[in-house]
C-alpha cells in the first residue's frame, strides 16, 4: 500500500481514500497554478454544470483538447518518418562500403541481391543487364543471358523515362524478370540503370525488386531514395560493363 491511500475497515467494508482532497487543497491555496502550464490544462476534464446546455467554455475546452491532440499525432507520425529516412540512409551507406569492396560483377550482383533482401526486405531480386560484361568470360551468368533486345521492347516505357516505377507489373514482365515465382509477387519496384555522365535513359539495363504484398509498392510511394539507390547501383555496375562511346 502506498502513503498515498489509506484503507479504512468499516463493518467488514474496505474503504479506499486517495488524496484527492489534498490536492484541492493545494489547488485552492494556488490559483495561478495553470498559468504557465496551458498544455497541462488542456488535458484536464472539469466539468460545467449547464444543464443541457454545453457551455462555450465547455466547447473552447474540448476543441483545444482536440486540436492538442491531432497536432501531438501529426509531430508523433514527423518523428517517425524521420526516423525511417535515417534508417534509409544509414543502410543505403552501408550498402556503398560494401560495393566499394566488390572487385568483380559477380561480386556486385550477389552482394546487391543479398543486402537488397536482408537490409531493404525484398523479397526477390532480378537484374537485367542489357550491356554485355568486360570479362567476356561471365558472358553466361543470368543477368545477361537473355535476348536483350526483347527484353528492352518489354520495358521500353519503363526504361525510357530513366526514373523508379512502383505499382503492379503485366504477367509478361513478371514472367521476365522472376520466372516460376512470377505469380507470387503482389507489387515489384523497377529501378532503371542509366550510365552517368551520358548515355540513354535506362541504357545499362534495371533492377527490379518484388514483394509478395500488393500495397508494398504502389503509385503513391516517394521514389527519391530509389532513385538514389539507382544511380549507386549503376555507377558501380557500368564499371564492369563494356560502353562504347
Amino acid at each position: 500500500m502506498s502513503n498515498q491511500d489509506t484503507m479504512v475497515v468499516e463493518t467488514g467494508k474496505v474503504t479506499q481514500t486517495t488524496d484527492g482532497q489534498n490536492v484541492a487543497d493545494y489547488l485552492r491555496r494556488n490559483p495561478n497554478f495553470f498559468e504557465d502550464k496551458p498544455t497541462l490544462l488542456s488535458d484536464l476534464r472539469v466539468p460545467h454544470a449547464t444543464g443541457s446546455a454545453v457551455s462555450l467554455v465547455e466547447r473552447q475546452v474540448t476543441v483545444l483538447r482536440d486540436t492538442n491532440t491531432s497536432l501531438r499525432e501529426q509531430l508523433d507520425a514527423l518523428v517517425q518518418v524521420a526516423r525511417d529516412n535515417d534508417n534509409l540512409n544509414t543502410l543505403l551507406h552501408n550498402l556503398t562500403l560494401r560495393l566499394i569492396d566488390g572487385d568483380s560483377l559477380v561480386d556486385l550482383l550477389a552482394l546487391i541481391e543479398t543486402r537488397l533482401q536482408r537490409d531493404f526486405s525484398a523479397d526477390l531480386v532480378a537484374v537485367r543487364l542489357l550491356l554485355r560484361p568486360e570479362n567476356t568470360a561471365l558472358g553466361s551468368i543470368p543477368e545477361c543471358a537473355f535476348d536483350a533486345d526483347s527484353f528492352s521492347g518489354l520495358f521500353q516505357r519503363l526504361l525510357s523515362v530513366g526514373k523508379p516505377y512502383c505499382g503492379t507489373l503485366k504477367a509478361e514482365q513478371l514472367e521476365a524478370l522472376f520466372g516460376d515465382q512470377a505469380s507470387e509477387v503482389g507489387s515489384s519496384a523497377v529501378l532503371p540503370l542509366s550510365r552517368r555522365n551520358g548515355g540513354g535513359q535506362g541504357e545499362l539495363g534495371l533492377i527490379a525488386i518484388g514483394s509478395f504484398d500488393r500495397e508494398r509498392f504502389h503509385t503513391g510511394v516517394n521514389t527519391t531514395f530509389l532513385s538514389r539507390m539507382s544511380e549507386l547501383l549503376a555507377t558501380n555496375l557500368q564499371r564492369h560493363l563494356q560502353i562504347n562511346d
